[in-house]
């Protein structure tokens, strides 16, 4: 018989003399899978080409055959273990086809080593866990955040009731209980910035977030928002300077800029070591931009595209609180805006950060392809 074909097939091919159960033909890929030459192979029982486990079961089908043998057609396959020279096994995908000639009966079995494709499989497999894994995470921070807020926000309202009540009081109350309910009031603030940071991360990581555009001047908003923090940054010692000497109008989300020039500012107050910040705002070839920069610590540049990610930082988090969302969380509104953040910054001379937006952002009007984000009006996401 003239097995030529069977070179040029990609599996290895086994024929076997169905009367004795010997082999008759191995392909070359045979010889390599199996690790022998086809001379050490042709007259060999064909159970020699499996692991000893296997080798009684086999024989006893392969004779039980008779004369209707029992096959199974090629591509359908058995899966099973194969044995290489040495001992070594590796899994196995087996088919059958029975084959008729020169007055013989014959197998043909063609074998297939499955190990690396099983292990693509693992891999797979497992990365569609992590995946599940991670949304039902998200999915997770997404309930819980939103839980968090109604206590906390309740417990800020009763501060400030509290507060309101002690500055009102006929005789005025102890210094040091007036101070603490404003210690209070400072920690429910940042209880309140750290619950809807996650909150905005988890929406943004599945898809729940839109923006809603309005029209708007980016300068008026960056006077706005510094105005709103004055007193809190003012604590950290920073000096804030706005330069905005002209209109920069555009169709973004109010509520969501607000909230990348806060963090912006927080970020710049936190790591500015006391220095001046100075914010500009300017607008040209249909593009606004705004700057805030400090003169702290600056970022070594091996971090600065980190820092844009989920919880990174490049600063020790023993020394600077926060949960490293703020930048990320900037960055992700600003590229559903279909604009672009950008960071300028050396060790010990301070950061520049440039947020530059379209002024009719065309990626949000043809169905932005990032985070879809929304506000509610209070710069945070809603409930």
């Amino acid at each position: 018989m003239d097995f030529t074909l069977l070179e040029f097939v990609p599996d290895a091919m086994v024929i076997v003399d169905q009367a004795d159960g010997r082999i008759v033909h191995v392909n070359c890929v045979a010889e390599e899978l199996f690790g022998y030459a086809r001379e050490e192979l042709i007259g060999q029982p064909v159970e020699v080409l499996l692991p000893s486990r296997y080798r009684e079961a086999h024989r006893g089908h392969r004779e039980g055959y008779g004369a209707a043998p029992r096959t199974r057609p090629m591509g359908l396959g058995l899966d099973l273990a194969g044995l290489r020279k040495g001992g070594d096994e590796f899994p196995a995908e087996i088919g059958l086809s029975p084959l008729e000639a020169e007055g013989g009966r014959y197998a043909i079995t063609a074998i297939r080593d499955v190990g690396e494709r099983r292990k693509l499989e693992e891999r797979a497999r497992l990365y569609r866990q992590a995946q599940e894994e991670v949304r039902r995470r998200d999915e997770f921070l997404s309930i819980a955040s939103h839980e968090l807020r109604t206590p906390v926000a309740a417990l800020q309202l009763q501060l400030q009731i509290l507060h309101r009540v002690a500055e009102q009081a006929q005789s005025p109350l102890p210094r040091q209980l007036v101070d603490k309910v404003e210690g209070l009031e400072r920690q429910t603030r940042r209880l309140t910035v750290l619950v809807n940071e996650l909150l905005d991360v988890s929406r943004m990581r599945l898809g729940r977030l839109e923006l809603r555009l309005e029209e708007m001047d980016l300068a008026d908003l960056a006077r706005e928002a510094v105005r709103q923090l004055e007193a809190e940054l003012g604590r950290s010692g920073s000096r804030i300077a706005v330069r905005a000497e002209v209109p920069a109008s555009g169709r973004w989300d109010r509520l969501r800029l607000e909230q990348v020039i806060t963090n912006l500012l927080v970020n710049a107050a936190k790591f500015g070591e006391g220095r001046p910040i100075a914010v500009t705002v300017s607008a040209a070839d249909g593009l606004a931009r705004l700057t805030v920069a400090d003169q702290g610590i600056g970022i070594p540049a091996e971090h600065q595209e980190r820092i844009f990610g989920r919880f990174e930082r490049a600063a020790s988090a023993e020394h600077y609180g926060g949960l490293g969302l703020g930048l990320y969380i900037a960055r992700e509104i600003v590229e559903a805006h279909g604009g672009r953040i950008r960071l300028a910054s050396s060790p010990g001379l301070g950061s520049t950060f440039t947020v530059e937006l379209p002024t009719t952002p065309a990626a949000v009007q043809a169905g932005s392809r990032g985070p879809r984000v929304s506000g509610n009006g209070s710069g945070m996401p809603e409930a």
